[in-house]
């Protein structure tokens, strides 16, 4: 398996729909929430709405919508 790239595999709207559904079950108000969620720079958010994101950022968008925790070897 290779190591993820930095091709953006989440597109801009696709960045806006979750952000979207983040605020919808209210698991963040502002974008920069999400930001913080995802631990980076509040203007990130705005970046990502320009011009999409890795799948790295993808995978983690995915488990905070889904409220995941961090993975942990049991």
């Amino acid at each position: 398996m290779t190591a993820p790239d930095a091709t953006p595999t989440m597109t801009p709207a696709d960045v806006s729909a979750w952000v979207a559904d983040m605020k919808a079950k209210r698991i963040a108000a502002i974008d920069a929430e999400c930001a913080r969620l995802l631990g980076m720079h509040p203007n990130s958010i705005a970046a990502m709405k320009q011009r999409g994101a890795d799948r790295r950022t993808a995978l983690a968008c995915r488990a905070l919508v889904h409220l995941m925790e961090p993975y942990k070897a049991r």
